[in-house]
């Protein structure tokens, strides 16, 4: 059974306001360097199309699978190692448009009863649009996604999507009960279609090849292609100009002297996105909070970097928040060998579609997947069946590296054997959630165990 997915507060964006002095806002951080500004503005450019070729493998001007549905049909498990830190609560639906030769129509399935997010993401990575269960209150239909040079109408009953870019992401987020629910949740994805005009061109492949990020030709020749790819562009193409000095834009390569200020950027750019992807200006007991702005970036470039590199796709907030945790309440690193109690409050986590808490053991590069375990869970949350709760429904979730034992045993989320990492996903977060009012429960370590 599908809890209804209410809407109420959750269908209206909020205002942010971060309480408390320990997640005020950030200062003003953007760089005095020109070079280092304009990596910023261009690296989210080309991470999406690095993604587009490797997913597509439109190369070489052709083709490959532009505009074709790529969808996943199992549950993420510990055999999982392609993509860090993976979701056990939906199952995907993957497409990368190419929208130059004129409308894609997707036909996309409806459901008041189970959650499900169809996001729109332009070249820059920002979501533009949304189909799913909170921005079409379920509703899927027919809808044609055109690029910006597209002049026309839609046929009655379409619904059109504008995109600032012929290049866009377009995924689909199904969730799905536990494994019992996997065949139902299939079913429902498989209601996404696509067609195009018979006498449509092909879609476009790139020139361009991703490689070395830290290679100033490869890197700008593949970010100057996805420029010129989408001519007359909005969102942020129309900035492109203030970066021409450093080659953004152009239309061949810069200069010797240009080039080797790139060489000198590009490493210790990448750096900074992977310190600032850490958010430890946003840390309350323990959990990272994410700053204000993730999947309509507006012009900070640097946050809409730093999430391409190390979360690209990343919803908006008011489709979904997360929060890590690599510390608990007293500062220390959590470690699977140490046992944790995490207290769920009355009421839960305050969200209109469904929350979280997933377990994650830490591999020597940095990269985060699930561990295996004798009960294969790799998740507890709101959906969990079994659970012994209190009576005013609140309940405890024990983190430890063996089955606890007693009845408890029903509320355990298996620990790797060395460090580990937790992200509570929230979706349809409720306005205390996206103000910050509410707290991410501490992580309290046990003893006695």
């Amino acid at each position: 059974m599908h809890r209804r997915h209410l809407m109420k507060s959750a269908l209206a964006a909020s205002t942010l306001s971060l309480g408390g002095p320990a997640m005020a806002a950030l200062p003003d951080r953007t760089p005095k360097d020109p070079f280092l500004r304009a990596f910023f503005f261009a690296f989210p450019l080309y991470e999406l199309a690095r993604i587009e070729q490797e997913r597509t493998e439109a190369l070489d001007g052709k083709p490959g699978r532009l505009n074709t549905i790529s969808s996943r049909a199992r549950l993420m498990d510990h055999t999982s190692r392609q993509v860090t830190a993976p979701n056990n609560d939906t199952i995907y639906s993957s497409i990368f448009l190419e929208l130059s030769g004129g409308p894609v129509e997707l036909s996309v399935p409806s459901s008041t009863d189970r959650y499900f997010s169809l996001a729109f993401m332009h070249a820059f990575t920002d979501v533009f649009a949304y189909v799913g269960t909170r921005a079409s209150r379920g509703q899927g239909g027919r809808n044609w996604v055109v690029g910006p040079q597209w002049k026309g109408a839609a046929p009655e009953g379409v619904k059109l999507i504008r995109s600032p870019s012929n290049d866009v992401w377009a995924l689909m987020r199904t969730l799905v009960d536990g494994p019992d629910d996997l065949a139902a949740a299939l079913a429902f994805q498989s209601g996404l279609t696509l067609s195009v005009a018979p006498d449509r061109a092909p879609p476009r492949g790139f020139q361009a090849a991703a490689g070395d990020v830290n290679d100033p030709v490869v890197f700008l020749s593949l970010v100057n292609e996805v420029i010129a790819r989408s001519p007359g562009g909005g969102a942020q193409f129309p900035r492109v100009a203030q970066f021409a000095a450093q080659g953004i834009g152009a239309t061949g390569l810069p200069s010797g002297d240009v080039l080797a200020r790139w060489r000198e950027t590009i490493p210790g750019a990448l750096e900074i996105l992977r310190e600032t992807f850490r958010f430890r200006d946003y840390a309350v007991d323990g959990w990272s909070y994410q700053p204000p702005g993730i999947g309509d970036f507006g012009v900070n470039d640097e946050l809409r970097a730093a999430v391409a590199l190390g979360g690209i796709a990343a919803l908006g907030e008011e489709e979904a928040m997360y929060f890590h945790a690599n510390f608990d309440g007293d500062g220390a690193p959590l470690m699977g060998s140490t046992p944790y109690r995490w207290r769920v409050p009355p009421g839960g986590v305050p969200v209109d579609a469904f929350w979280s808490l997933t377990m994650y053991e830490v591999t020597p590069e940095g990269r985060y997947f699930f561990t295996e375990n004798p009960i294969g869970r790799y998740a507890i949350g709101d959906r969990t069946p079994g659970l012994i709760k209190n009576p005013d429904g609140g309940f405890e979730i024990l983190l430890q590296r063996e089955r606890p034992s007693g009845d408890m045993a029903a509320n355990w989320l298996p620990s790797p054997a060395g460090r580990m990492r937790l992200a509570l996903r929230a979706y349809l977060p409720r306005r205390e959630i996206r103000d910050r009012s509410w707290r991410v429960p501490a992580l309290i370590r046990r003893t006695g165990v």
